[in-house]
């Protein structure tokens, strides 16, 4: 009975993705290719899905494939089913104590090396068939993932107060200003914006939420920063500091290896809004997480509280 269930719920989840595909990459031939079965008979599954329902769910243009309204619909339902099928799957699994499952995350830059990685390969020591899927990404597509069920867990740098998204932890982790250790500021024991808008400057552009929190303080401070480098790259930001480049704001997480090794030093930022400043552990509010996931959340918790 539960292997007849379970195999109903791959059958459905299946056609769900496929309708899915084809909306993400609007071409039947691109999404045919990435699901690995003929543009052929995709067309048919989706013609025939149009006739159950009685609705077109696809504009076919010149250019690709276009959601109509109805489509957009049934994608957000596509979704929302998508994610009971894998709460369901993981929930039989444990039933049947086989342990399977599949977590999603979504992280901003800088934290997945050092937070997220070794929690995961912890969780893999006592649950080896349970795979995970880790993408970096901006602070914004962070939340947007999140909530639109992409997936399960999101960590992003200070989230904003929202009824849809819950902040299961909050990790301190406040913005150094970090450059090289023969640098003339390096030997301070703290530093303000203010001190620091006459230095040259290497600063996270805005698809960051650190980048905006700087600017909110800057603002507060009534400090103009004009930084003579912007990029959407920590990596590029440590080498800047690292060979003498100027200075950049990152957080002692970010750092930690060239902390270790002495190419950089963090000086303390005595800012209010970016020494009180961390990385939030968020999900969506009202989704119930498929028992992987939640039992991941857990662990990380776990993680976050014993590292703190």
């Amino acid at each position: 009975m539960l292997r007849s269930l379970y195999n109903g719920a791959v059958i459905l989840q299946t056609s769900l993705l496929r309708f899915q595909e084809v909306a993400r990459c609007g071409s039947i031939r691109a999404a045919a290719e990435r699901l690995f079965v003929t543009p052929s008979a995709l067309s048919r599954e989706l013609q025939k899905l149009e006739d159950d329902l009685g609705v077109v769910l696809f504009e076919r243009r010149a250019r690709g494939m276009v959601l109509t309204a109805a489509g957009k619909i049934y994608l957000n339902h596509v979704r929302d089913s998508l994610n009971g099928i894998e709460r369901m799957r993981s929930e039989l699994d444990a039933l049947q104590n086989l342990h399977r499952g599949h977590v999603s995350i979504l992280s901003v830059e800088g934290y997945a090396s050092d937070f997220l990685a070794p929690s995961i390969a912890q969780f893999q020591d006592d649950y080896p068939n349970i795979t995970f899927a880790l993408r970096i990404t901006g602070a914004s597509a962070v939340v947007s993932g999140i909530a639109n069920g992409e997936a399960d867990i999101g960590l992003v740098f200070n989230l904003q107060p929202s009824e849809d998204m819950h902040s299961v932890l909050h990790l301190h982790v406040p913005l150094l200003a970090v450059m090289a250790p023969g640098h003339p500021l390096a030997r301070r024991k703290s530093l303000t914006l203010s001190q620091l808008a006459s230095q040259r400057l290497a600063l996270p552009d805005t698809s960051f939420g650190m980048r905006r929190l700087i600017d909110l303080q800057s603002q507060m401070s009534k400090v103009r920063l004009a930084p003579a480098l912007e990029a959407n790259s920590l990596a590029v930001l440590r080498a800047f500091a690292r060979t003498g480049g100027g200075i950049t704001m990152l957080s002692r997480m970010s750092i930690r290896d060239d902390l270790v090794t002495r190419q950089l030093v963090g000086v303390p930022l005595d800012d209010s809004l970016l020494s009180q400043s961390g990385i939030d552990v968020c999900t969506l509010t009202h989704r119930k997480l498929p028992l992987a996931a939640a039992a991941f959340l857990e662990h990380l918790i776990r993680t976050g509280h014993a590292n703190a």
